[in-house]
């Protein structure tokens, strides 16, 4: 049973063809670039038999993006399947379902002017999400479309923690709210703690960093999103590669008064300038890291500064829980980074946190327990799967039709 996974931005469109009857295989992935520019291509890898492509190809709108995709899947000497029959059903990742979605949906036209409607929540990410349905839709209309939500997992958080206490009308005209994201991601790591820690999902309480180039933590209570660092956008939070994440508003004004900033100038600084890359001149992690052991004093107080947010929001949710099961590092950095995962996670003994620093050392990249066998609170970095996660969702939904 294969399902096609897409993802899909303003000029990408990012797949995976997933087997998820044969081991969850990923049978070929890659990426379409630059769709709607005169430089478009297509980046294909055919995992079974390592065939590995890189070809200029024109792809004026999505449409022609998905049918080279979907003929490059079949091509005769390269392609891994014979035709689109193989092909069970298409799951579409998309950003934000605001309060309409909770979970993942059957796509229909109905859906469509839903999502449409709520384009002004992520005007950067839903019109891409949208053009790439239509597009599947119209070059196979016999195919089932499904529309996977980053935003639906959180959809459980209690009242108390998603509403901002601003003038209650700003909710309920504007629906201003904490949606939280990385939804997918929380969601499959807590597949996998029901089978590392031999729990029903409903039983797990637990703390999730979702550490890359955008990070969040969540809070999982009995299964369900209960709090998420994340807000009404993904700029909320943590310190990330170039996002500011938490800040007095005030900053805002300041700047547009001081800097004679437009809207759209603030929003950029904010969103594409700030972060690490703001804070020491370098957004990547590796290489912030790399820079501070070469005696960069600004990447070694750029990397206190986060840690020591991810630190507050890891206490603040050990609070909100009581009872924690387990503490997830995954992402990039949550999953690659042992530095990043002790510095976290250090000086908490007081908590019932107790690293095995050899265990972390040794585990990044693979799912392990990293935590001494006294610790009160298990330490663990699991590897995400966000592709297989919405493969596996698309497959429930299609299954019950």
């Amino acid at each position: 049973m294969n399902i096609l996974v897409i993802n899909c931005g303003s000029s990408t469109i990012k797949f995976q063809l997933i087997d998820v009857e044969n081991n969850n295989e990923v049978i070929a992935k890659g990426r379409c670039d630059m769709v709607g520019y005169k430089e478009s291509n297509i980046i294909y890898n055919n995992v079974r038999d390592g065939f590995k492509m890189n070809k200029d190809v024109a792809m004026p709108t999505h449409k022609e993006g998905m049918e080279v995709l979907l003929n490059t899947l079949m091509d005769k000497e390269h392609g891994v399947i014979g035709s689109m029959d193989e092909i069970y059903a298409v799951g579409h990742r998309v950003v934000h379902g605001g309060e309409k979605f909770s979970s993942s949906v059957l796509v229909t036209d109905e859906v469509i002017d839903t999502v449409e409607s709520l384009v002004d929540l992520a005007p950067l990410h839903n019109p891409g999400c949208l053009m790439g349905i239509k597009a599947m839709m119209e070059i196979a209309p016999n195919k089932k479309n499904v529309a996977v939500f980053d935003t639906a997992f959180h959809q459980t958080m209690p009242v108390y923690n998603y509403l901002y206490a601003i003038d209650y009308k700003y909710y309920t005209n504007n629906k201003i709210r904490r949606y939280g994201f990385h939804g997918t991601s929380y969601q499959y790591i807590l597949s996998r703690l029901e089978e590392m820690l031999g729990k029903k999902k409903e039983d797990i309480n637990a703390i999730v960093c979702h550490l890359g180039g955008g990070a969040s933590i969540c809070a999982i209570k009995n299964g369900k999103s209960y709090d998420t660092s994340m807000g009404f956008t993904p700029l909320e939070g943590l310190v990330m590669e170039t996002r500011c994440g938490d800040l007095d508003p005030s900053i805002v004004t300041k700047l547009m008064k001081d800097e004679n900033l437009s809207i759209e100038e603030v929003e950029a600084i904010l969103n594409k300038k700030s972060g690490r890359l703001g804070l020491c001149g370098i957004g990547d992690q590796r290489q912030m890291i790399q820079a501070e052991q070469e005696g960069n004093e600004q990447a070694k107080l750029t990397r206190k500064i986060q840690t020591h947010r991810n630190k507050k929001y890891v206490g603040a949710y050990i609070a909100e829980l009581n009872r924690v099961d387990a503490i997830v590092f995954t992402g990039g950095n949550g999953e690659n980074n042992d530095i990043e995962r002790e510095d976290i996670v250090s000086d908490m003994e007081c908590l019932g946190i107790e690293l095995d620093k050899e265990l972390n050392k040794a585990s990044s990249g693979k799912e392990a327990r990293i935590s001494k066998d006294s610790s009160k609170i298990g330490l663990y970095v699991i590897p995400t799967n966000e592709e297989l996660e919405i493969a596996k969702q698309t497959v429930d939904i299609v299954s019950k039709c």
